[in-house]
Protein backbone atom coordinates (compact mmCIF):
# COMPACT_ATOMS: atom_id res chain seq x y z
CA UNK A 1 0.00 0.00 0.00
CA UNK A 2 3.10 2.17 0.77
CA UNK A 3 4.35 2.03 -2.60
CA UNK A 4 1.38 2.69 -4.84
CA UNK A 5 0.82 5.89 -2.60
CA UNK A 6 4.03 7.01 -2.89
CA UNK A 7 3.87 6.40 -6.49
CA UNK A 8 0.36 7.93 -7.03
CA UNK A 9 1.89 10.94 -5.23
CA UNK A 10 4.77 11.00 -7.73
CA UNK A 11 2.69 11.67 -10.43
CA UNK A 12 0.06 14.06 -8.77
CA UNK A 13 3.26 16.27 -7.55
CA UNK A 14 4.71 16.05 -10.98
CA UNK A 15 0.58 17.22 -13.19
CA UNK A 16 1.51 20.01 -10.19
CA UNK A 17 4.59 21.03 -11.49
CA UNK A 18 3.29 20.90 -15.35
CA UNK A 19 0.43 23.09 -14.22
CA UNK A 20 2.80 25.62 -12.82
CA UNK A 21 4.68 25.50 -15.34
CA UNK A 22 2.17 25.80 -17.84
CA UNK A 23 0.14 28.77 -15.75
CA UNK A 24 3.64 30.83 -15.91
CA UNK A 25 3.36 33.42 -18.80
CA UNK A 26 6.39 33.76 -21.18
CA UNK A 27 8.18 37.40 -20.64
CA UNK A 28 9.55 39.20 -23.67
CA UNK A 29 12.83 40.94 -23.76
CA UNK A 30 16.32 40.04 -23.58
CA UNK A 31 16.58 38.40 -20.34
CA UNK A 32 13.51 36.89 -19.58
CA UNK A 33 13.02 35.72 -15.74
CA UNK A 34 10.47 33.05 -16.84
CA UNK A 35 12.61 30.11 -17.39
CA UNK A 36 14.19 30.69 -13.32
CA UNK A 37 10.31 30.35 -12.56
CA UNK A 38 9.49 27.40 -13.82
CA UNK A 39 12.65 25.98 -12.91
CA UNK A 40 12.86 26.93 -9.50
CA UNK A 41 8.58 25.81 -9.12
CA UNK A 42 9.42 22.29 -10.78
CA UNK A 43 12.28 22.06 -7.11
CA UNK A 44 10.46 23.48 -4.82
CA UNK A 45 7.02 20.80 -5.54
CA UNK A 46 10.27 18.44 -5.72
CA UNK A 47 11.25 19.03 -1.73
CA UNK A 48 7.47 19.35 -1.21
CA UNK A 49 6.85 15.44 -2.45
CA UNK A 50 8.69 13.69 -0.23
CA UNK A 51 7.53 15.50 2.80
CA UNK A 52 4.02 15.47 1.67
CA UNK A 53 3.79 12.12 0.74
CA UNK A 54 5.32 10.39 3.66
CA UNK A 55 3.32 12.91 6.51
CA UNK A 56 -0.36 11.83 3.99
CA UNK A 57 1.31 8.58 4.49
CA UNK A 58 2.22 8.24 8.28
CA UNK A 59 -1.19 10.16 9.26
CA UNK A 60 -3.96 8.97 6.83
CA UNK A 61 -2.61 5.46 5.64
CA UNK A 62 -0.93 3.84 8.54
CA UNK A 63 -2.33 1.13 10.06
CA UNK A 64 -3.90 1.86 13.64
CA UNK A 65 -5.13 -1.39 14.53
CA UNK A 66 -1.60 -3.76 13.26
CA UNK A 67 0.92 -4.53 16.29
CA UNK A 68 3.86 -3.34 15.89
CA UNK A 69 5.83 -5.44 13.72
CA UNK A 70 2.82 -4.61 10.77
CA UNK A 71 3.46 -0.87 11.84
CA UNK A 72 7.27 -1.01 11.60
CA UNK A 73 7.02 -3.03 7.82
CA UNK A 74 4.99 -0.47 6.71
CA UNK A 75 6.95 2.54 8.35
CA UNK A 76 10.06 0.84 6.28
CA UNK A 77 7.91 0.24 2.82
CA UNK A 78 6.51 3.78 3.56
CA UNK A 79 10.00 5.52 4.17
CA UNK A 80 11.66 3.33 0.66
CA UNK A 81 8.57 4.19 -1.10
CA UNK A 82 9.19 8.28 -0.27
CA UNK A 83 12.60 7.94 -2.03
CA UNK A 84 11.42 5.84 -5.39
CA UNK A 85 8.73 8.46 -5.43
CA UNK A 86 11.18 11.16 -5.28
CA UNK A 87 13.29 9.53 -7.54
CA UNK A 88 10.40 8.99 -10.47
CA UNK A 89 9.64 12.27 -9.86
CA UNK A 90 12.80 13.82 -11.17
CA UNK A 91 13.59 11.36 -13.34
CA UNK A 92 10.00 11.54 -15.62
CA UNK A 93 10.54 15.53 -15.01
CA UNK A 94 13.67 15.15 -17.30
CA UNK A 95 12.42 12.71 -19.63
CA UNK A 96 9.59 15.66 -20.02
CA UNK A 97 11.38 18.59 -19.70
CA UNK A 98 13.82 16.70 -22.59
CA UNK A 99 10.57 15.44 -24.65
CA UNK A 100 8.83 19.29 -24.49
CA UNK A 101 12.07 20.58 -25.19
CA UNK A 102 10.66 23.45 -26.66
CA UNK A 103 7.43 24.33 -24.44
CA UNK A 104 7.60 25.44 -21.00
CA UNK A 105 8.26 22.48 -19.47
CA UNK A 106 11.22 22.19 -21.11
CA UNK A 107 12.64 24.91 -18.64
CA UNK A 108 12.70 22.27 -15.50
CA UNK A 109 16.25 20.91 -16.46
Amino acid sequence: MAYIITIIAAFIFLLLSAFIANSIRFEGGSRPKDPQKRKMWFWIVAVLNPIITFLVGYCVFMPKDAGRMATHEYLQALSIGTGVGFILYILLGFLLSKLFRTGKIGNWF
